[in-house]
């Protein structure tokens, strides 16, 4: 009996999870997908120097508090100025902006 049940387990699992099953990802899904992705990327690189810049900034008494320092370099990373932002060249955001550039399909 249990080796019909862990059977008839297995043969669902293996139907539920057929491509054929799964729902096709629009484009614009694709897209958020791929953005999420490259903002994961870019957060991990940029984490370690914005905490590096409020501890500084705490150390020298640059601003009054450290809520204040975590508040002026929150954006760190960020469109600056004139400047572009930082690690957009990264694996995962080169392919997320390929997959935009590239050839539009209907959703």
């Amino acid at each position: 009996m249990k080796n019909i049940q862990v059977l008839i387990i297995s043969a669902l699992v293996m139907v539920l999870s057929s491509p054929a099953l799964a729902k096709k990802e629009t484009r614009k899904e694709k897209q958020t997908r791929l953005d999420a992705a490259c903002e994961v990327a870019r957060e991990k690189k940029l984490a370690p120097m914005r905490a590096r810049f409020v501890k500084d900034c705490v150390a020298n008494k640059e601003l009054p508090s450290q809520k204040e320092c975590e508040t002026f370099y929150a954006d760190y990373g960020g469109r600056m100025g004139g400047r572009a932002p930082l690690f957009y060249d990264l694996p995962e955001c080169v392919t997320a902006f390929e997959f935009e550039q590239g050839v539009r399909q209907p959703d």
